[in-house]
């Protein structure tokens, strides 16, 4: 009787496990609703990208999992060549990440990134977990759930490893040629799925170097939650781990989901591990992950043979000392801000220079732009990635300006001597972000204003090559561009101090000028060609 009930209740226990570690759960009362995102042109289908094939597979007999069936599909992007060792990324729960109408999208993101060469060439292998049935259902995906989900991604032992390259992988290697590297083998996972990819590399370093995991189930389901004690007290491994979760995932009779998954970046970092956790505002599904799901690969396999790494235009919050102290809480300041005005007709985007609005440029301000619900989220030290964060994070949530003017790339270029080419992808990926959560505003593009004395200076030299570039970005529909560099400049294009000091940052003087030179167009992309100068 003892042994029957002790059975029933692990059956209960384990039916509340599955119930809470698949697909979209509800988070406690007490918490925020999520926040939806949005999904990028990363995301979509774009025109003359070519594209990889899957195939769907069964596996009906394991060793290690006596008893189950599942499915497994495999993707071979058209860039594959058999002569040449292709990477390799296993996916759990694959039925998840191949639909093309889901968070992830797996293959055209696979598709577009391989295809600009920001991901190497690379075999997908998408896993479904174990069903305990006489025969697999008709259908892949969580109807009805597979009964053994838990037991093989949640359980901190190397079986699921073992399976993977016993099994699964030695099958699929009979047709392709995938390379042996573990750094060019990688590993994901969702929940249970993503704790179940960081089991994997942590018990075969040797065969899988990078884990990307989601909203990861580092929490007592299986004893999971032991991960950071165990990480801090254990010789570094080689491999790389991106962690993504939000604020309004799980928390419940297993754990705290953000909180564990805090613990977990805390002790990977405390060892000095290559680690990065993207944190939202997400509850326990895919779609933050989903959103940002080609800026994790590309930063996953940023530096891999082969594989051209485009820094400016993979989100990030700005780590310089100088600015850790008041970035982040400015960033928050202006999402209350934002939310405090009514409306909101005019935008101004950017750096330093833009930021300079509200201190050396206020009189400025205050005389073109206090009477047109002018709204100015440019921030010291940023570059195009740090923008890009910003619009993923809720910077320009809730508001439909008429116009946004936008000015950035100056600190790429002064940071890291930045390739104009790369900057100017950065600056259009800004606008097709921006455009993605603001379709009706119109962007004023300034090219990105002179610096250096003259025109030999280096950097100068860099700013005039991105502007060349970004030029062609306008449509006159959607998009304007204007470079208002030679009303700064004196003869022999020698740029003065007594317009930017410190040959970079206007003064007051500076910002009158900047005013004047764009007065006309800001006029005329308001509506307010008639309504005449401002007093």
């Amino acid at each position: 009787m003892r042994n029957r009930l002790r059975f029933a209740c692990y059956l209960i226990l384990a039916a509340i496990t599955l119930t809470l570690a698949i697909g979209s759960a509800e988070t406690n009362a007490q918490q925020e609703k999520p926040r939806r995102y949005k999904q990028g042109a990363d995301s979509q289908r774009q025109q003359g990208v070519p594209q990889g094939i899957v195939s769907e597979y069964q596996w009906l007999e394991s060793e290690v999992f006596p008893g189950t069936k599942r499915r497994y599909y495999v993707y071979v992007p058209q860039q594959y060549d058999e002569s040449k060792p292709a990477a390799l990324m296993v996916f759990q729960d694959g039925h998840a990440y191949l639909s093309e109408s889901g968070e992830y999208r797996a293959p055209i993101v696979l598709d577009n990134l391989i295809h600009r060469n920001e991901l190497p060439v690379t075999i997908g292998v998408f896993i479904d977990p174990g069903h305990k049935k006489e025969a697999l259902p008709e259908k892949p995906g969580w109807k009805p759930r597979p009964e053994n989900r838990s037991f093989e991604y949640d359980t901190l032992s190397d079986d699921y490893a073992t399976f993977l390259l016993d099994e699964i992988l030695p099958e699929v290697e009979k047709e392709l040629n995938i390379t042996d590297d573990p750094n060019g083998r990688a590993i994901c996972g969702s929940s249970s799925g993503g704790i179940c990819a960081f089991t994997v590399a942590w018990e075969r370093p040797d065969k899988f170097g990078k884990v990307l995991s989601h909203i990861g189930s580092f929490t007592n389901i299986r004893h999971g939650d032991t991960y950071p004690g165990i990480i801090r007290k254990t010789e570094k491994k080689p491999i790389r781990v991106y962690l993504q979760d939000g604020e309004n995932d799980l928390d419940n009779e297993h754990g705290n989901w953000p909180l564990a998954n805090k613990q977990m970046f805390a002790a990977l970092k405390f060892k000095d591990y290559d680690v990065k956790l993207d944190w939202g505002e997400g509850g326990h599904n895919g779609n933050h992950a989903g959103s940002i799901f080609p800026d994790a690969m590309r930063w996953l396999w940023r530096d891999y043979e082969g594989v051209e790494p485009k820094l400016a235009i993979m989100p990030d919050v700005q780590t310089a000392q100088w600015a850790i102290k008041w970035w982040m809480p400015r960033h928050k300041a202006k999402i209350a801000e934002r939310k405090s005005l009514s409306n909101v007709d005019l935008l101004m985007i950017g750096d330093s220079i833009t930021h300079g609005w509200e201190n050396k440029g206020k009189p400025v301000w205050d005389k073109f732009y206090a009477n047109r619900n002018a709204f100015n989220i440019g921030f010291s030290g940023d570059r195009t990635e740090h923008l890009i964060w910003r619009f993923q994070n809720g910077a320009i949530d809730d508001i439909n300006p008429k116009l946004a003017v936008l000015m950035i790339g100056t600190n790429n270029t002064g940071h890291r001597k930045e390739n104009p080419e790369h900057t100017a992808i950065g600056i259009r990926r800004v606008i097709d972000e921006l455009h993605l959560r603001l379709p009706n505003t119109k962007v004023l593009l300034l090219g990105v204003f002179p610096r250096g004395a003259d025109n030999e200076n280096e950097l100068r030299k860099i700013n005039v090559e991105i502007n060349k570039t970004i030029s062609g970005f306008a449509d006159e529909k959607k998009i304007w561009y204007l470079d208002i560099s030679d009303s700064f400049l004196e003869d022999s294009n020698m740029l003065p101090k007594t317009i930017m000091p410190d040959l970079l940052h206007p003064n007051e003087k500076g910002y009158e000028i900047w005013a004047e030179a764009m007065e006309p167009m800001i006029k005329k992309l308001l509506g307010e060609e008639d309504a005449g100068s401002p007093e």
